[in-house]
C-alpha cells in the first residue's frame, strides 16, 4: 500500500514539474482582475485555475501589470497570453494573436440621477467633465488613451478605478459622466443595492467588447490549443458558472 501511495505521489510530481510553464499577463480591470487586500482576484484568475485543472500540459500562472505598461512588459517578454482583451486595444504592432470571442460585454455611461434628468443628459459630452480610467480605450475618443489628449479634447480625468468614478459622479453637482465596464457595474450594485437609485445609467454603450485570449505568436500554446481549451470548459459548463459568479449573461 505504501509502494502504492509512494509511486502515485511519484507520478503525481513528475507530472506537475513535466508542464510547460505559460505567464499570463493582466491588469487590475474588474470584474476580470481585482485587486483585494493587495491579491490579484477575478475572472482570469478564476480561467487560470480552469484551465490548469483541465490538462496537464500547461501550468498557467498569473502576473500582474498595469494598464499603460502591459505592451511594454509584453513587449520584454514578461508575459505571453493574457485574457479579456481585444487587439484593437493597441495590439496592432505586436507579434501577438487573438482566440475566438470568449466574452461578450461593453462599457455604459453613468451620471448622478437628479429630478428632471433622463438620458438625453448622455446625448453630447460637451461642457461634462468625463471620468475614466488611466490606460483604457475609449471609442468615442478615438481608443487614444493619452492622457494629454483626452483632458484637452474631451475634458476628461483619468482615475485608477471604476469605484471612485462611480463615488465620485454620485458625489459632484457638476454635470459629470463616468464610463464604466457593464459587468463590474452589475456586480457593484449588486453588492450595494441602495446606490442604484442614485445613478442615471445610459442604455447605448461606449463600445461592445468582443473579449479574447490574445496569444504570442510563433510559441505554444498557439491559438488553434487556446481555442481547444477554451472549447472544452465551454463545452462542459465551466465557463458559464464563472460567468453566473460574476452576474455575467453571456
Amino acid at each position: 500500500m505504501k509502494i502504492l501511495l509512494l509511486f502515485t505521489l511519484v507520478a503525481l510530481s513528475s507530472n506537475t514539474f513535466a508542464r510547460k510553464e505559460i505567464i499570463v499577463g493582466g491588469y487590475e480591470f474588474p470584474p476580470f482582475v481585482s485587486i483585494n487586500d493587495g491579491k490579484p482576484q477575478g475572472m482570469t484568475l478564476d480561467l487560470i485555475e480552469l484551465l490548469n485543472k483541465s490538462q496537464n500540459k500547461y501550468l498557467f500562472k498569473f502576473t500582474l501589470t498595469t494598464s499603460k505598461r502591459r505592451y511594454k512588459d509584453f513587449s520584454e517578454n514578461k508575459y505571453s497570453l493574457i485574457f479579456f482583451e481585444n487587439i484593437i486595444w493597441g495590439w496592432q504592432a505586436e507579434p501577438i494573436a487573438p482566440s475566438r470571442v470568449i466574452l461578450n460585454g461593453g462599457e455604459v455611461f453613468i451620471a448622478k440621477a437628479i429630478p428632471g434628468r433622463d438620458e438625453s443628459f448622455f446625448n453630447t459630452l460637451k461642457d461634462k467633465t468625463i471620468l475614466g480610467i488611466i490606460g483604457y480605450h475609449y471609442k468615442f475618443a478615438n481608443l487614444v488613451t493619452n492622457r494629454e489628449y483626452l483632458q484637452k479634447y474631451f475634458k476628461m480625468e483619468l482615475g485608477t478605478g471604476h469605484r471612485e468614478n462611480i463615488n465620485s459622479v454620485i458625489d459632484r453637482d457638476s454635470p459629470t459622466i463616468a464610463i464604466v465596464t457593464k459587468s463590474y457595474l452589475n456586480l457593484f450594485l449588486s453588492k450595494n443595492p441602495t446606490l442604484r437609485s442614485k445613478l442615471l445609467i445610459s442604455s447605448k454603450f461606449d463600445q461592445i467588447y468582443r473579449h479574447t485570449i490574445l496569444v504570442r505568436q510563433n510559441t505554444a500554446p498557439g491559438i488553434s490549443e487556446i481555442n481547444e481549451l477554451i472549447d472544452k470548459l465551454k463545452k462542459k459548463g465551466e465557463l458559464d458558472k464563472v460567468w453566473q459568479k460574476y452576474g455575467i449573461k453571456n
